[in-house]
């Protein structure tokens, strides 16, 4: 039953890292004007958000169910909160926040996601670290 967690952590981890390819190429080229809303891969970004959000949630499942210590899952839910403000916010709030730090909306955009996978792949790392150690505790009993 453990070991399953540490491949579900992957799993989660690839469906978070395809939304998060699919999404960022998608918004990054309607955001700097390369392409329209209603063209190309730009159609696929509500998809990849679904992925992007998914993915996230079943790597916090796991990390969970896996025995990640509740501080880790903290920092990382706090790190995801900042991540999803640059992600989803208006730009108007995020200058009037005083955390714009002079950016333009696109990189906030950016940021954003950058933050909540850096944080998504930090759990999966903390998920196969426990994962091992909780085995390891199973075999000596």
């Amino acid at each position: 039953m453990l070991a399953a967690a540490g491949k579900q952590g992957i799993t989660g981890l690839a469906i978070h890292l395809s939304g998060f390819i699919l999404g960022f190429i998608g918004e990054g080229l309607v955001l700097q004007g390369v392409i329209g809303i209603e063209s190309g891969i730009a159609v696929l970004v509500p998809f990849a958000d679904l992925l992007y959000g998914l993915g996230l949630v079943i790597v916090v499942a796991i990390a969970a169910r896996a025995g990640v210590p509740l501080k880790y899952l903290l920092i990382a839910g706090a790190v995801i909160g900042i991540g999803l403000f640059y992600k989803s916010a208006v730009h108007e709030i995020h200058v009037a926040s005083g955390l714009g730090l002079g950016l333009p909306h696109p990189l906030h955009i950016g940021i954003g996601s950058i933050l909540i996978t850096i944080s998504v792949a930090a759990l999966v790392v903390l998920t196969l670290l426990y994962n091992k150690s909780r085995q390891k505790d199973d075999k000596i009993k």
